[in-house]
């Protein structure tokens, strides 16, 4: 097959969280990788704190002492907080997509659930993506430890090539 002329379309997801550093990676992206051609995949991953699996086969990290755990008869707070969070997404969402017209990028937001590294590492996979770009807060060597992150995850547990950008 003649390869001249061939251009190999790349399918990139971006792991976005609606911080100013993941909007950060974006911009980077858009000026310093982006290719008319690409196929942009924009992962929103709602994480609900109301709904906190301690399973780890299925995508959760295990007890966390850190992490809140509600009370199983307090519904009604759960669903509040559910609810609240699920709306604060939509914004995220659409903040994303406006990010995306204005850097002229032709690309789609998907939006997940569950555990933010296991459920952008199934979608990247899921895509077939070529590669992941991921943002950095930088948080310090001990919170990371304890907390554990999400770029970290990535770069950890992906088959494909992982950009993460930091300020």
């Amino acid at each position: 097959m003649d390869r001249e002329g061939y251009i190999q379309k790349r399918v990139v997801v971006i792991a976005m969280d609606g911080s100013k550093e993941a909007d950060s990676a974006l911009q980077w992206f858009a000026k310093n990788i982006h290719q008319k051609e690409d196929q942009v995949k924009v992962v929103y991953c709602l994480h609900h704190s109301s709904h906190y699996t301690m399973d780890p086969s299925h995508g959760g990290s295990g007890w966390n002492p850190f992490t809140t755990l509600w009370a199983a008869n307090d519904t009604k707070t759960m669903s509040e907080k559910f609810e609240k969070e699920s709306k604060d997404a939509s914004k995220v969402c659409s903040h994303i997509e406006e990010l995306l017209q204005k850097l002229e990028i032709n690309g789609k937001v998907l939006r997940v659930q569950g555990d933010p590294g296991h459920a952008i590492l199934t979608t990247a996979e899921e895509c077939k993506a070529t590669c992941i770009v991921v943002g950095s807060r930088g948080v310090g060597s001990l919170r990371r430890t304890i907390m554990g992150s999400v770029s970290d995850y990535i770069l950890h547990h992906s088959n494909i090539p992982v950009l993460v950008y930091r300020q």
